[in-house]
């Protein structure tokens, strides 16, 4: 089985996920790496899946997201932009404004880059 890497998250976060995804039928792997995971106060773990659920996994997690961000409607499409600090102009990844790439932080809502 080919695993394929989601992400990392808050220890309790990534036990919520699997309990849900378990419930599906899906399994995913919790897994410490100290190079990507944090310890101490908030404890984070790589999350794991397999290739074969990756369907399922991207609308669970895709489901989640947007339950999370319930009325503010995310642009999917400017999230999708990858920062690019050779551009002439680049968008906010949060709220579409365009801005120069120089500046570190969206003029129109703060956004750090």
């Amino acid at each position: 089985m080919e695993e394929i890497f989601l992400g990392v998250m808050d220890l309790q976060e990534a036990k919520n996920h699997q309990l849900k995804l378990k419930a599906q039928g899906i399994e995913v792997n919790l897994k410490v790496n100290g190079k990507t995971c944090t310890t101490g106060c908030k404890v984070t773990v790589e999350v794991w899946g397999s290739q074969l659920d990756s369907d399922r996994l991207g609308v669970h997690f895709r489901a989640d997201f947007l339950k999370n961000v319930k009325g503010h409607e995310p642009n999917l499409e400017n999230l999708a932009q990858v920062f690019d600090p050779s551009a002439s102009e680049v968008t906010c990844q949060a709220c579409g404004a365009k801005f120069a790439p120089t500046v570190n932080e969206c003029p129109d809502c703060g956004l750090m880059y």
